[in-house]
């Protein structure tokens, strides 16, 4: 009968040391670490203001559109998410094109405000480059840069939809449309919306 207690304390002895790896495994899994974040969107690129291109005289070869974008970047373990985009739209040529295609390769740069909530909101700036023309053509080119500001909610396990605004100034270099008018360069004022579908896969850097 006196086995009875000293079975019950080797017991409990050899289960404290497991049950305090596991702990520490747990604390160590809920730290914030680095994510690959990836995703796509839908877009409408608002024309504001065409700029230069487009004069009273002429029809304007650039005008309101929508389109995808596809996004890849590092969320770090703190508010800063580093990445790079592509987006292609569609925008309203007046019929001087068939198929009127503003292309964008942006540099972005988040910072999230943390509230320990699904829903967390952003602001946002980058620069880029970017190029229009008819049917995957290149008729001018330029930059852009970007600033503005967004919300993510996490609906699943590392799956975000988030909404983000922008305002964009974009510089083309002069050209000449498909009609034979010279069309000049200058900046174009575009207010961009997106609706985002992204996913988030956890990074284990340390070996």
């Amino acid at each position: 009968m006196r086995f009875g207690p000293c079975v019950a304390v080797a017991a409990l002895v050899l289960m404290a040391p497991r049950a305090s790896i596991a702990e520490e495994q747990g604390h160590e899994d809920s730290r914030p670490a680095p994510m690959l974040q990836y995703g796509v969107g839908i877009a409408a690129e608002l024309v504001a203001a065409p700029g230069s291109m487009c004069s009273p005289a002429d029809p304007c070869i650039l005008g309101s559109g929508a389109g995808i974008a596809a996004r890849i970047g590092l969320r770090t373990a703190g508010p800063f998410y580093f990445g790079g985009a592509y987006e292609v739209s569609k925008q309203d040529p007046s019929k001087l094109y068939r198929l009127a295609l503003l292309q964008q390769l942006r540099g972005e740069i988040r910072y999230a405000i943390q509230t320990k909530r699904d829903v967390e909101p952003y602001f946002v700036g980058g620069v880029g480059a970017v190029a229009y023309g008819n049917e995957w053509g290149t008729d001018t080119k330029g930059g852009v840069a970007f600033l503005g500001g967004g919300a993510s909610a996490e609906i699943a396990p590392q799956t975000l939809v988030g909404l983000q605004v922008t305002y964009r100034a974009m510089y083309f270099s002069r050209f000449e449309d498909s009609t034979g008018v010279r069309r000049g360069g200058g900046f174009s004022h575009v207010i961009s919306v997106e609706l985002t579908l992204e996913a988030r896969d956890r990074l284990h850097l340390q070996p």
